[in-house]
């Protein structure tokens, strides 16, 4: 059983109105500088919305696809740095010459508000179309998906602490929508934080001999975030907080994904490589080719996470930091080569032709979430050399039938 992790009271127990959001300290002091864990986040964005974007315009009435914000924050961090609004603001100018994306922003805070309104207003001087709104997400959830009715939806839902309840989001945000399988201007998709850290302390309070004040408000608002109390009985049959973490959020994934029709893809994020996540990102989407865009960002992602991870240049040093690190890249991605090789190699075993889509996950193995499609094709190309199939690794890797010689 977990055993129980020690947490201030006022981080760990909310009030019946703020069960949804946890507002601490380190909420506060989170816009004061960009956190590793926050550089993988941003860079998925900048990453997925723009091909996003590209490719569900193209069925789009106008060309207008709608991002939504729900937790948007002050959009830029005290020290100037952009946060996901201001990046998403960015990308919408980016796309400009060929779709109209529309960003949505929801704040409820007063003080990062007046800063994010601020940041729309310039950002529609600059001719964008954007629209910052004040309160919870509940509040305005309705109103922008009736603006957002006949063109695409893409929702980043990144709260602090819960955020949506389960019913928000598979009924009102997905349900809102067209049938599952819709493309074009039916898709939804939803990129999602799950909180890693509330999961820890929340399920504190199941192992806890303490009952504090609120504890029951706080299990309850728990269980609407995860459509239920099933997540309870999965904290508690775990070893530890890490088992715990990974079983309810995979758990979440599942259930979302059952309850919309949708494919799905966790990634847990982390301030460093040795500490637990902090959260895990989640993509909720309606068509493959979602996840391929997913992963492609998440690989780019991953490198300048690294990249950012590193420790500060110091004087003296006999080797240079940077060509240690792309040397360290260069073998991380040898070793992803030759896993997927192996990968195909064990399903050529079994199938005369093995479809990259239908088996991504198989083909990928270890290096799913680490490696992308260009080495997938340098795999590929690799075993033709070696005359151990006859795909050449020409052409779109999705489509691509990979066969026996």
């Amino acid at each position: 059983m977990v055993e129980p992790e020690h947490v201030e009271d006022e981080e760990l127990l909310l009030s019946g109105e703020e069960a949804g959001e946890e507002v601490t300290d380190g909420t506060r002091q989170f816009f004061v500088s960009k956190k590793a864990a926050a550089v993988l986040k941003h860079e998925i964005l900048q990453r997925y919305v723009k091909p996003f974007a590209a490719k569900v315009g193209k069925w789009a009435p106008g060309g207008r696809v709608v991002y939504l914000d729900g937790y948007a924050g002050p959009g830029r961090y005290e020290d100037g740095t952009p946060g996901s609004p201001a990046l998403i603001l960015d990308s919408a100018a980016d796309v400009a010459s060929i779709r109209q994306l529309d960003c949505f922003f929801i704040e409820r805070r007063p003080a990062d508000f007046r800063r994010l309104d601020q940041l729309v207003t310039e950002a529609r001087e600059r001719g964008l179309t954007a629209e910052a709104l004040k309160g919870k997400v509940e509040k305005h959830l309705g109103y922008v998906l009736e603006q957002a009715k006949g063109s695409p939806l893409l929702a980043f839902i990144d709260p602090f602490g819960l955020g949506l309840s389960f019913e928000a989001l598979t009924t009102q945000l997905f349900g809102s929508r067209e049938p599952a399988g819709a493309t074009g201007r039916d898709a939804t998709e939803v990129l999602l934080n799950f909180n890693a850290n509330a999961v820890r302390r929340i399920g504190g309070l199941l192992v806890s001999s303490k009952e504090p004040k609120g504890k029951q408000a706080t299990l309850k608002a728990m269980d609407a975030a995860c459509g239920g109390d099933w997540w309870r009985d999965e904290y508690l049959d775990s070893a530890d907080n890490r088992e715990a973490v990974e079983r309810i959020a995979n758990g979440f994934a599942e259930r979302v994904g059952a309850a919309v029709k949708s494919h799905s893809w966790t990634i847990p994020v982390r301030n460093r490589e040795h500490h637990q996540p902090a959260y895990h990102l989640v993509l909720f989407s309606r068509h493959t080719a979602g996840l391929w865009l997913f992963g492609e960002a998440i690989s780019h992602a991953q490198a300048q996470w690294r990249r950012e991870i590193l420790p500060p240049p110091t004087d003296g040093m006999l080797f240079d930091d940077e060509a240690m690190f792309e040397q360290e890249e260069k073998q991380r991605e040898r070793g992803w080569v030759d896993e997927i090789k192996k990968n195909i190699l064990g399903l050529l075993q079994e199938h005369a032709a093995v479809g990259v889509d239908r088996y991504h996950a198989e083909i990928m193995g270890s290096a799913l979430g680490e490696a992308r499609q260009m080495h997938i094709r340098a795999a590929i190309k690799e075993l033709h050399r070696e005359s151990k199939t006859s795909c050449t690794g020409k052409g779109d890797i999705p489509s691509m039938q990979i066969t026996r010689p």
